[in-house]
């Protein structure tokens, strides 16, 4: 499995176990990942979206800015094709059940910014840089720098969080979101995961967190595409987990539930 113009090349990819991975050859260039470090803070969709236009800072203020982030979100859909068709692998699929439905330009893409904070201050319960949550869409796909606090929650224990550091500076997180579970009816629930005190300062509680920094790729459904269970892992006789809806539908709801 191979994409076009980044020549990526996956093995089947099984994410049922943890819900999610840790990928270094992805097919981006160590270029490519440095830059995204240099860019602060910004929320953006395909550039043909009509409906949901991005706004782009002027040329003079940010140079370069808007040719790399649009180069950079056309590599990871690449990559996120060839994630869908590992994954498509590893569940025993027909080719394309999962990677077409993928490919009309909702997915977003979002430069995180946060701010530095103290310890004591998160500790009191009221703040968090994130709290525990799962993503509304297929797959995440997430660069992080090296100031920590990201975690996992375990499988085999709810409630219980596993740090995930970063191991290699161009490593890719690769996280399972809710539309995937729903198309799975289950069988790869959705990664909760949060960002809190970094391991090596939840002692310390007159510390600052310094400023962190990531880059999230959030793999959406185009919005036409319907979102139940597939049938493939919905049981005779059995009734779905997860009802027929268009991914704009599912979405809609979701966020009004959320916020």
């Amino acid at each position: 499995m191979a994409s076009s113009d980044l020549n990526i090349t996956l093995p089947p990819l099984d994410l049922s176990q943890h819900g999610f991975a840790k990928l270094v050859n992805h097919g981006l260039s160590d270029e490519s990942v440095k830059e995204l470090y240099h860019w602060e803070h910004f929320d953006q969709g395909m550039k043909t979206d009509k409906e949901w236009p991005n706004r782009w800072p002027k040329e003079e203020d940010l140079p370069g800015f808007r040719s790399f982030m649009e180069k950079h979100y056309d590599s990871c859909t690449q990559i996120s094709v060839a994630l869908l068709e590992a994954i498509e692998s590893s569940l025993g699929l027909v080719a394309g059940s999962l990677s077409t439905q993928c490919v009309g330009g909702a997915s977003e893409m979002r430069l995180n910014h946060y701010p530095p904070i103290s310890v004591g201050r998160m500790k009191q319960g009221k703040i968090s840089r994130i709290w525990p949550h799962t993503d509304l869409g297929v797959l995440t796909l997430l660069f992080q720098d090296t100031v920590g606090g990201l975690e996992i929650e375990t499988r085999e224990k709810k409630g219980t969080f596993c740090p995930i550091p970063r191991d290699e500076w161009n490593e890719m997180i690769v996280n399972v979101s809710e539309t995937l579970e729903r198309w799975t009816n289950g069988v790869l629930p959705a990664g909760v995961h949060q960002v809190t005190v970094p391991p090596s300062l939840k002692d310390q509680d007159n510390a600052v967190i310094p400023a962190r920094y990531s880059n999230a790729f959030f793999v959406k459904a185009d919005r036409n595409a319907d979102v139940g269970a597939l049938p493939h892992f919905v049981k005779a006789g059995e009734e779905p987990r997860y009802k027929s809806m268009t991914a704009l539908d599912y979405h809609t709801r979701r966020v009004a539930t959320a916020y």
